[in-house]
């Protein structure tokens, strides 16, 4: 599935599949034109998206409040995504 790149496309993944949808689609964020990230879903959730000491976004462990690296939701209904 293609979709248009957001702010952080790894809290984007983790509210679809916690909605019901297929960890394992396969996603494609596109800023313009340009596949900017390819993934599936359940990779993009395991993620998280910070901010390192240079100011540069990079992509870490999923945390959960309180600190603790979890893995992300995942709930009963596979759905495929939206198109």
């Amino acid at each position: 599935m293609r979709l248009e790149i957001t702010d952080d496309c790894c809290a984007r993944a983790r509210e679809w599949i916690a909605d019901g949808y297929d960890p394992d689609e396969l996603l494609e964020f596109m800023r313009g034109d340009v596949v900017s990230l390819c993934g599936t879903a359940r990779a993009f959730a395991s993620r998280m998206v910070k901010t390192n000491n240079c100011g540069t976004p990079v992509h870490v462990p999923y945390k959960a409040r309180g600190g603790r690296v979890t893995a992300p939701p995942i709930a009963q209904n596979l759905d495929p995504l939206p198109d």
